[in-house]
């Protein structure tokens, strides 16, 4: 195992793009914490990522994903990237679905950009905006280059940054893609999920994209997942399933090989080596 033989995500910078988290003091955080961590609130434009009264969002997804790319805590939860360092966004608005969580994914993109992150973790995709929106996708959209959100991930790959980004949870269909953006991004290494017995999770979404690419790129353990309680005070654990869990576990593992290869970056060539590891 890469822990066994010393890799522990040490070494990386991982910025976790999320709804918030509602439940940073639990106990799997405390080594995460120790380190120290940059967070920013870009919904509600301050830095704490944690809920507050009268402000936009809830934070419980950002608590369950942050926890299962850099939890610990021996005996509960050891996640991939344990020793890595960390950067926290809020840019979801759990309250609506606007093409404004597009533009706070990319301003979330380029402040991690500016603090040197080495990896984009994010379990959002954004498929069909609120009544009223400035604009909504469709699968036909899914092509790599038109949606607002797909084009920064894409740029953000082509200053450095892998990112790793949910495939999405909307199943398959007989005849096209089930992907939201910007898992469709061709610089973006979209997860899917697996069962235990390593087979597509039944919700786990499907490409091909619209240009023939296939997507998702890679698949992970999205099914029955444990990760940290959320809500303060809450030092327990749950459980549950989704690409969102399947995509910070894959980002924790890219970490472990950057830890490994600290020469790798994110151009086309590398990030294929990473691919296949």
């Amino acid at each position: 195992m890469a822990h066994d033989s010393g890799y522990y995500g040490q070494g990386v910078l991982i910025a976790s793009f999320d709804a918030g988290v509602d439940n940073l003091g639990h106990p799997c955080f405390d080594s995460l914490r120790a380190r120290g961590v940059r967070t920013y609130d870009f919904v509600n434009n301050d830095t704490n990522v944690a809920d507050q009264s009268g402000q936009m969002g809830d934070g419980w997804h950002g608590t369950m994903t942050l926890s299962l790319v850099g939890g610990y805590r021996p005996g509960s939860l050891i996640s991939p990237a344990f020793r890595s360092m960390y950067i926290i966004a809020k840019t979801e608005n759990t309250d609506s679905e606007t093409p404004l969580e597009e533009d706070n994914w990319i301003a979330a993109a380029e402040w991690a950009d500016s603090l040197g992150a080495d990896i984009i973790t994010s379990s959002l995709g954004y498929l069909t905006m609120d009544n009223g929106s400035s604009h909504s996708y469709t699968w036909q959209w899914m092509n790599g280059d038109s949606c607002f959100i797909t084009i920064g991930a894409d740029l953000a790959v082509n200053k450095g940054i892998i990112v790793f980004n949910s495939a999405g949870n909307e199943g398959s269909h007989a005849s096209r893609n089930t992907l939201g953006a910007p898992a469709d991004g061709d610089s973006v290494i979209a997860v899917g999920s697996v069962t235990s017995t390593l087979v597509r999770s039944s919700f786990s979404s499907v490409g091909l994209s619209v240009d023939g690419r296939i997507k998702p790129d890679i698949m992970a353990m999205g099914s029955n997942n444990k990760f940290a309680g959320t809500g303060p005070g809450n030092t327990g654990y749950s459980n549950g399933s989704g690409t969102s869990f399947s995509c910070p576990m894959s980002a924790g593992v890219g970490a472990m090989i950057l830890s490994a290869n600290p020469d790798l970056d994110a151009d086309a060539g590398e990030r294929n080596i990473i691919h296949v590891s």
